[in-house]
């Protein structure tokens, strides 16, 4: 019995230190891989310090280049506000320098009349100077309107309409005022009348009325006879 308790106690001594081999054996694999692991963080952690460093020095690049921008277009915005300025002072400027001789031509045309009192000289006058204002407006881009042939509701305004059959319905028949176009676009509108059908008269809508209402009573007995 005693050889017997012994080996158990052997048997069960083994037993443990395997069981207690083992145990050691998974705890030092979970302490390496829990060694690797933090490895492989700590590697990657650097790994992300070092993207996001380098993201923020992109991120300021962009943003300096944002500024640049920014003020390089204020400044353009400037100098063309500037430019536009100019030109049309000097646009302006060349017009009115254009203007002034027919002032000149007024006040000239003026002083002859008081003198002779001449009506016919003083309308031939008047007539110059107005071609000659009309020929510098000309060269500044200011045209007439064509108001002749049909109705145009882009380049005309209809004021007036007149009852017309010997004409095509939407011809102009008469230009009330001119219109004119600045470099193609219109400023003015040319104010028309224009030729419209006549409406019928209520009498020969009645003589009409009263034809169609024959003709269907006659049918209607027509086909009663039948």
């Amino acid at each position: 019995m005693s050889n017997f308790s012994d080996l158990s106690n052997e048997m069960n001594e083994k037993k443990e230190e395997k069981i207690q081999n083992e145990a050691e054996n998974v705890e030092n694999k979970v302490k390496n891989n829990s060694l690797d692991e933090i490895d492989n963080l700590t590697e990657e952690n650097k790994q992300l310090k070092e993207k996001i460093t380098e993201l923020e020095a992109q991120l300021k690049e962009i943003q300096n280049a944002a500024r640049v921008i920014k003020a390089a277009f204020e400044n353009y915005k400037l100098d063309v506000e500037k430019q536009i300025k100019d030109s049309t002072r000097s646009t302006a400027l060349r017009i009115m320098k254009a203007m002034i001789p027919v002032i000149d031509d007024f006040k000239r045309a003026f002083k002859h009349f008081e003198v002779d009192r001449d009506l016919e000289k003083f309308k031939f006058g008047i007539e110059k100077i107005y071609e000659k204002f009309v020929k510098i407006l000309e060269n500044e881009g200011l045209k007439q309107i064509d108001a002749s042939g049909r109705f145009d509701p882009f380049n005309h305004e209809a004021l007036e309409r007149e009852e017309r059959d010997d004409v095509e319905e939407y011809t102009i028949t008469e230009v009330l005022e001119d219109g004119y176009t600045f470099n193609g676009q219109v400023i003015k509108p040319s104010k028309v009348r224009v030729a419209v059908k006549p409406r019928k008269k209520a009498s020969d809508e009645s003589i009409e009325q009263n034809l169609e209402n024959q003709t269907e009573d006659n049918g209607e007995n027509i086909r009663g006879e039948a």
